[in-house]
């Protein structure tokens, strides 16, 4: 009676009957407005779809179109975002990225990379195209001390027009001689802004200077940023950079006097920085591609003796 040449026949009828029922209840039954009612609602449109659909080709084309579509509401956007078990499908995918090759460390991917890769929560934009220029000058090269002139220009993308501070900061270590920072020049979209100077702070011993510029009314805003820093390079012989943000694409430029030397190391990041420029006097490198929060570069400087020049 129930054979499988006959439930082929009858598997439209049965498709349509169940859609229609599946609109009452959504409709009828359901608060529209809840994930229920619209998966509900969807599922149906599917079924009855899938009748017409049904009886325009053969049942094999039919039931692949089927699983497309139940793909697509299962795994649409509109209910990715609304689902409670992103955890859970994290892990699976993960599974088959990795082959069950690492099946003891899969679970623990998706907080290494919250915690290590992803901004926090109160993050909410990322830096584009960030492009630094820095030149190191002699003060006294009798006692060591130099001039570092550094020029930033990056364009950072917001995910709203909502007002959200742009922090700007840099460090002094802390010496026999006490080093010596200008207030910051920045110009954003080719306007000044207002600019909040912050007071100097003591962490580990060294000197924090940080400036704070608040941002609004758009959602992609090119900013521009230059700050001059004095000190001892016997005793503070690093240049270096530690991105906030995630950031995309990264240009520095090194421009160094006669007598200094700098070792360029890359700072933790996933993807290779090329050599465009490796002279005596310029260094410059490149990266294209995403730099995550913590990650960067350092210029590690050395002063050469008169003798070895």
């Amino acid at each position: 009676m129930f054979s499988k040449t006959r439930f082929k026949q009858s598997f439209g009828i049965i498709c349509l009957i169940t859609g229609i029922a599946l609109y009452v209840i959504g409709y009828g039954f359901l608060d529209l407005n809840g994930v229920v009612s619209k998966i509900v609602i969807n599922f149906a449109d599917v079924l009855i779809i899938g009748v017409v659909v049904g009886y325009l080709s053969s049942v094999a084309q039919w039931a692949g179109i089927f699983k497309r579509e139940i793909q697509d509401i299962v795994f649409g956007k509109e209910f990715i975002g609304e689902r409670k078990d992103i955890e859970t499908i994290w892990a699976n995918v993960t599974k088959q990225l990795i082959k069950y090759r690492f099946s003891d460390i899969h679970k623990d991917l998706l907080p290494a990379i919250r915690a290590n890769a992803l901004p926090p929560d109160n993050i909410i934009s990322y830096y584009e195209d960030h492009d630094s220029d820095i030149t190191v000058e002699w003060v006294d090269r009798d006692n060591g001390i130099v001039k570092s002139i550094e020029a930033i220009t990056f364009t950072l993308v917001a995910d709203s027009d909502k007002q959200l501070p742009l922090p700007l900061k840099t460090t002094v270590i802390k010496g026999i001689t006490q080093g010596q920072i200008s207030n910051p020049e920045i110009i954003v979209d080719g306007m000044t802004p207002d600019i909040i100077n912050n007071p100097p702070k003591t962490i580990g011993g060294n000197t924090e200077y940080s400036s704070t510029v608040y941002l609004e009314g758009k959602r992609q805003y090119c900013v521009s940023y230059k700050r001059e820093k004095k000190y001892c390079i016997n005793e503070d012989y690093f240049i270096g950079f530690r991105s906030q943000y995630i950031l995309k694409n990264l240009t520095i430029t090194l421009n160094l006097p006669e007598g200094i030397e700098a070792t360029f190391i890359e700072r933790g990041t996933n993807v290779r920085f090329d050599s465009v420029k490796n002279s005596k006097h310029c260094i410059k490198k490149k990266l294209r591609g995403v730099i995550f929060p913590k990650q960067g570069y350092i210029f590690a400087l050395r002063v050469v003796p008169n003798q070895e020049q």
